[in-house]
């Protein structure tokens, strides 16, 4: 890089990290599709939570100690924001609805495959939520709004949690205190 023809502009940037969350999209779609064919709805969630809930400790489990190690707080949900390792540019605010490139990619699955919409939600929750308990080991998380239902951005609530404070995470096991 540095030569002037291997510069991108910002706009042609955007759409190339949206391309590659298009693709993590369709490739959780996917395997979801292989899961849902194979073991029938209540395996297939039960397998997703947990292959979710282990991504959120990982991810999650990597920030922290990243911010541990850089003395950064763990606090709360802007603490998370900050050392944050998805590509800020691919959330798009003036998209609206489209903001997300998982959401506008995974509700042009929801009329061939209606099941698929609760597994996008899912996602959305079981990831979000493991992240910030794992990241804080103090709060919990409810997503209020998700525009793969309604709604041009996707709203949630941080709330205290005593089960979160005590190592016991919703979507399954122990921190790793």
């Amino acid at each position: 890089m540095g030569k002037e023809e291997d510069q991108v502009s910002y706009g042609e940037m955007v759409q190339e990290v949206r391309k590659g969350c298009v693709q993590f999209a369709r490739m959780y779609f996917h395997f979801v599709k292989t899961l849902y064919d194979h073991y029938g709805h209540d395996e297939a969630k039960e397998r997703v939570r947990q292959a979710i809930f282990e991504l959120g400790l990982d991810r999650s489990g990597r920030l922290r100690k990243k911010a541990e190690q850089e003395g950064l707080a763990t606090n709360d949900s802007s603490d998370f924001q900050a050392i944050s390792d998805l590509p800020r540019c691919g959330w798009v605010p003036e998209l609206g609805r489209n903001h997300c490139p998982y959401g506008e990619c995974w509700r042009a699955y929801f009329e061939e495959y209606p099941w698929f919409k609760e597994f996008a939600l899912y996602y959305c929750d079981v990831i979000d939520t493991t992240n910030i308990e794992n990241f804080s080991r103090h709060l919990s998380h409810r997503i209020t709004q998700n525009v793969m239902e309604k709604g041009e951005r996707c709203e949630r609530v941080y709330f205290e949690s005593q089960a979160v404070r005590n190592g016991t995470f919703t979507y399954g096991g122990e921190s790793s205190n």
